[in-house]
């Protein structure tokens, strides 16, 4: 008898297994219940919360919910963030912009200073909004937001055109003779897409700062094939440390293969494809010694914490197909380990992280895109 038990329990295994962490494989099903479940634990009446920042919200959020809402087809969200957004973070009156006012907090807004990530989303989504449902206000304020962002968050650093990641004069305490960069506030694809609507060259000069400044930081001793979350220029445009910022691939850079990618799909540029490569080599030499891929990495030793987590999956996951890399099912496999599904709805990593649920549904949203440009 006490030997059988043992052997009834290990015969029960795998039922057990199947029937309590089932991974879904519909790409169309996991995106229509994520973002039932994103609209109902996240967005009040057009507000983005993060729940576990005392149901604060920033600008971020609000673009990443309107860009979303227009891949769904969901005007009534798009408008309803769309009118919170320029009733509470509006700096019209406050800073005579277009741009958004990046932190608002108990009922009011704690920081007026603009933040270039949530503007450069902001406008990208006004643009599909506008190409969607064809009407012209979408445009003209989009316009206006980015000219805001030309005058206020761009600046010319030995001639070459940078991003800032706020407006010049506002946000963190930089030494007045360095230049802040955040990385993963560059997008690529958006970039041309305003270059296309506004006509305006100056867009194309950050698709090209954006592939110089990449290369630039893969090529670093720090963080080999990857770049950091936070950096600096000085004026002859060498890359040095940002004052009070680590070195490290986190949270934000996390971001870059997903902006990259994005560019490399929708316009073949050879150096989309060049950056991932890179970040694929990382990945792949990374997953084959320590058998995952974990939430940063810093130092030339690449010295990282141990904990996992579906978005930087979906980072790698996002090189690692676009390289043809044999471990990039796995990392799609990665990514959906942490689905979870309650009734009608799914989620990844836990119900109210609205950061990871705010972006790793693009992994199955690539799939939908994937499978429909084979099929045409």
């Amino acid at each position: 008898m006490r030997t059988l038990f043992p052997l009834l329990l290990l015969s029960l295994l795998p039922l057990l297994s199947s029937s309590c962490s089932a991974t879904p494989v519909d790409p169309e099903e996991i995106v229509r219940g994520s973002w039932v479940h994103y609209k109902r634990t996240f967005i009040t009446e057009g507000r983005v919360v993060r729940p576990q920042n005392s149901n604060d919200t920033v600008s971020e959020g609000e673009a990443y919910a309107m860009l979303r809402a227009v891949l769904m087809d969901d005007r009534k969200t798009f408008d309803e963030c769309l009118a919170w957004s320029e009733a509470t973070l509006s700096r019209k009156e406050s800073h005579g912009d277009d741009l958004l006012a990046w932190h608002f907090e108990n009922g009011r807004v704690s920081d007026s200073t603009a933040a270039s990530d949530a503007d450069i989303d902001y406008a990208y989504s006004l643009l599909l909004a506008w190409r969607t449902w064809q009407e012209s206000r979408y445009l003209d304020l989009a316009r206006k937001v980015l000219q805001s962002i030309l005058d206020k968050e761009t600046v010319l650093v030995n001639n070459r055109l940078y991003l800032l990641p706020w407006p010049a004069g506002e946000g963190g305490s930089t030494p007045p003779d360095s230049t802040p960069q955040n990385p993963s506030y560059y997008a690529p694809s958006h970039f041309r897409l305003f270059y296309a609507v506004t006509g305006d060259k100056r867009w194309m000069e950050l698709v090209d700062t954006t592939y110089e400044l990449l290369g630039r930081l893969q090529k670093s001793n720090d963080n080999p094939g990857l770049v950091p979350d936070w950096c600096a220029l000085d004026m002859q445009e060498n890359i040095i440390p940002m004052p009070g910022k680590k070195r490290v691939y986190g949270w934000d850079a996390v971001r870059v293969p997903l902006r990259v990618a994005a560019d490399y799909r929708l316009n073949d540029d050879h150096r989309a494809l060049q950056v991932l490569r890179i970040f694929s080599e990382f990945f792949e030499r990374e997953f084959r010694e320590n058998g995952k891929i974990v939430t940063g990495y810093s130092g030339s030793d690449a010295t990282k914490s141990s904990m996992e987590n579906p978005l930087f999956y979906a980072a790698a996951y996002a090189a690692t197909e676009a390289s043809d890399s044999p471990i990039a099912p796995e990392m799609l496999q990665r990514v959906r380990d942490f689905i979870h599904q309650n009734s009608d709805e799914y989620y990844y990593n836990e119900a109210n992280d609205y950061y990871v649920n705010s972006l790793v549904w693009l992994t199955e949203y690539f799939q939908i895109t994937k499978k429909t440009a084979t099929n045409d």
